[in-house]
């Protein structure tokens, strides 16, 4: 009985010392969270549009005519870790389906993110539109129409080399944690 009692004494001692170390190497992870943020745009007349009547005259009426315009939407990528861990190795990944930017700002793989540090990082969006001036799209009020296919990912590690994702969903503006890369991001 003495030695039945020292063995699950034993036992127990080893499961409460492996507990903690389990944890630490494969649930406890950095909470890393993403944000958008809309730093307004620019709509530029680029010309008038091959779609444009000549009247009688041979004049085209400019109050109604349709015009190609440049327009540009400006955001940052605030990206937080909000736990007491250090994600390491971070790289953010944009939906293969989703829209195309011209001008991003790159994220250093080599520098973590430590607890409750912030980085922002500064893209573009650019898309060009026939439509009257009237019409044209007002780029500091609306979002475009292809952000509905938006999505971010971010990958990084904890210190313990297990990798962790924060996806970020554009329509439903939330961050979700997630253990496993969502297919759609496998290459």
């Amino acid at each position: 009985m003495d030695i039945t009692i020292g063995i699950v004494g034993i036992i127990l001692a080893i499961i409460i010392a492996i507990v903690p170390f389990l944890w630490k190497k494969y649930i406890e992870r950095p909470e890393v969270t993403i944000e958008i943020i809309n730093n307004r745009g620019s709509s530029s007349p680029k010309g008038f549009s091959s779609q444009n009547t000549v009247n009688d005259d041979g004049y085209i009426d400019g109050n109604s005519a349709i015009m190609i315009f440049e327009l540009t939407w400006n955001f940052n990528i605030r990206i937080t870790n909000n736990s007491d861990l250090t994600a390491f190795y971070p790289i953010l990944n944009f939906n293969p389906n989703g829209p195309k930017f011209t001008l991003i700002d790159k994220l250093n793989a080599l520098q973590p993110i430590k607890s409750a540090d912030t980085i922002e990082l500064k893209f573009e969006y650019r898309k060009y539109e026939e439509k009257s001036g009237k019409e044209r799209t007002l780029v500091g009020i609306e979002m475009p129409e292809e952000f509905t296919d938006l999505g971010l990912l971010l990958a990084y590690q904890n210190s313990h080399k297990r990798n962790f994702y924060t996806l970020y969903d554009f329509n439903e503006n939330r961050s979700v944690f997630l253990r496993k890369k969502p297919i759609e991001y496998r290459s």
